[in-house]
């Protein structure tokens, strides 16, 4: 108990320097800002959730400490909550004999939903304490992307409208934050399970990620909030966070269907490398993976064009 309890205030400064990082205002602070949660996964996941609810209280009571509660509820809510939620559920398992071991662990396509639903939860929160409504939050949005672009036209360049910009971005930058917060959350579980991996302390058994699933209810659900995200005021912000970040799980059901279905193909590594290129270089193909996500829940291309390969364990998706 002791030995689980030192590990999680370990991990717990750990997270909280980490997040201070933002306080200094670097380019380099956003990227550490993000990495904050992975010390309190390693602690859930390599040692146990005891040890992840401590990292979490600690980080927050010291960075409520040191730069008060706005930062704390900030922590909370994105970073240290999401995590110790994720790698609980991470390590849940029930009895069944279709399992590896007797046992079926929580879907990975259960955790990427996860990740969707703490993601949206904190867009949300941060919304509403940000403005209590929609055109308090457009004037806050649109004065700091005036601030920011004040002295940074160059020159000869086409003058431009900072408030019809900055409309813009007040109506998507719900969306954008809620992906990047699940982006980086599911790159932390990651990491973290991959470090208990090698540390032998994962008592998971690895699972098939080309295999992941999005539950069938998923599509009902990103029809409802495309639809609700239409609508004005803060509804349709909310809306619109849930509704980028089920695209995004839909994208990364389609990056396990290229994974899954290019096993064996002698251009395997060319063509996953050609695609996270342009991904990364473009962008828009994420929304090409998105559709074939989609497309798959409905179509199972997986199984139609697999490699004939024996169907993973329960526990593998």
């Amino acid at each position: 108990m002791v030995y689980l309890l030192l590990t999680g205030v370990a991990a717990g400064l750990a997270s909280a320097l980490l997040a201070a990082g933002a306080a200094a205002g670097s380019a380099l602070a956003v990227p550490l800002f993000y990495l904050s949660p992975l010390p309190v996964m390693i602690a859930g996941i390599a040692f146990s959730p005891l040890a992840a609810f401590v990292a979490v209280m600690v980080s927050g009571a010291g960075l409520g400490l040191g730069f008060g509660g706005t930062f704390l509820l900030t922590y909370m809510v994105s970073l240290g909550g999401p995590a110790f939620a994720l790698s609980y559920a991470a390590m849940l398992a029930r009895p069944d004999s279709a399992g590896r071991d007797g046992l079926v662990w929580f879907p990975v396509g259960g955790l990427v939903l996860l990740s969707a639903a703490v993601s949206t939860l904190a867009v949300i929160i941060a919304l509403f304490a940000v403005a209590g409504d929609y055109e308090s939050y457009r004037r806050a949005v649109i004065a700091a992307f005036e601030a920011l672009l004040s002295g940074q036209v160059l020159p000869g360049a086409q003058p431009t409208d900072p408030a019809a910009v900055g409309a813009i971005v007040a109506r998507l930058l719900p969306g954008m934050a809620a992906v990047m917060s699940m982006v980086s959350q599911l790159v932390c579980l990651y990491l973290a399970a991959r470090a208990a991996l090698i540390s032998g302390r994962l008592r998971r058994p690895w699972p098939t990620l080309s295999a992941f699933r999005l539950p069938p209810v998923t599509s009902l659900v990103l029809a409802v909030a495309i639809a609700l995200s239409m609508a004005g005021a803060m509804v349709g912000l909310s809306a619109s966070a849930a509704a980028a970040t089920l695209v995004c799980a839909y994208a990364l059901a389609g990056f396990a269907v290229v994974h899954s279905v290019t096993i064996g193909h002698s251009a395997r590594f060319l063509i996953l490398g050609a695609l996270w290129l342009t991904t990364a270089v473009l962008g828009w193909p994420i929304l090409a993976m998105a559709v074939l996500g989609f497309v798959d829940a409905m179509f199972d291309f997986r199984s139609r064009m697999g490699t004939g390969q024996s169907p993973p364990a329960a526990n593998d998706r």
